[in-house]
């Protein structure tokens, strides 16, 4: 059983590792890669489950092997890339204020504390008002004039997600890796995408989502 807080996605003959609880990416190749895939297909030897759980990776009362991005829909729109309203300044206000925060408690917290406080929207992904969503999208560009946005996409996805769920809007953060190693956090709703342009969000496979 794979050890409680680490999720994984393969690439090829290489498998990544998001480890929530540690806040780190690792990846396994070569018979490590072997070993986790066999045990991933329910077909691992005694001497692969020795290896797995000598590295850490399974023990013994925890879940299945399954990577968690097979449970989301996948992105085919962003309201990034069409006709957006005007935000408004007191969207853009809460969202400044929301980004901010979640910058603070990045620092302040662990991520693994800060995920387990956020509201997991999977029963209902999908039932959010269009208006509202275009709104909070609206918002977020605005708020880029005044905040920098570059490698905060997990503030910003946060304080998103906070925000959608404090006017009932259910919505999904998502965590993505690609190859060569990079990875990237969104916010989606349904098969579509609230802070990045879709072409951006389609070159990372999900890896974790709440």
């Amino acid at each position: 059983m794979l050890r409680p807080g680490l999720y994984f996605r393969q690439f090829e003959n290489i498998i990544l590792f998001f480890d929530l609880p540690r806040d780190r990416y690792f990846m396994l190749s070569g018979s490590q890669a072997q070993s986790f895939e066999r045990f991933a297909a329910g077909k691992a030897s005694a001497r692969d489950f020795e290896q797995l759980q000598s590295e850490g990776l399974i023990s013994s009362a925890s879940r299945p092997a399954s990577p968690l991005g097979q449970q989301i829909r996948p992105a085919t729109r962003s309201l990034v890339d069409g006709p957006l309203p005007q935000g408004t300044v007191g969207a853009t206000v809460a969202s400044l204020t929301a980004q901010i925060r979640a910058r603070l408690d990045l620092r302040r917290h662990d991520l693994a504390h800060l995920i387990g406080r956020l509201h997991s929207d999977f029963p209902g992904a999908a039932s959010a008002d269009p208006e509202i969503c275009a709104g909070h999208t609206a918002a977020l560009l605005r708020a880029a004039r005044y905040l920098p946005a570059a490698d905060q996409c997990l503030a910003r996805g946060i304080a998103m997600k906070r925000l959608l769920f404090a006017h009932g809007c259910a919505s999904i953060l998502v965590f993505g890796v690609t190859m060569p190693f990079a990875a990237h956090c969104w916010v989606q709703v349904g098969d579509t995408v609230l802070t990045d342009p879709l072409d951006i969000v389609l070159h990372y496979q999900p890896i974790f989502a709440i």
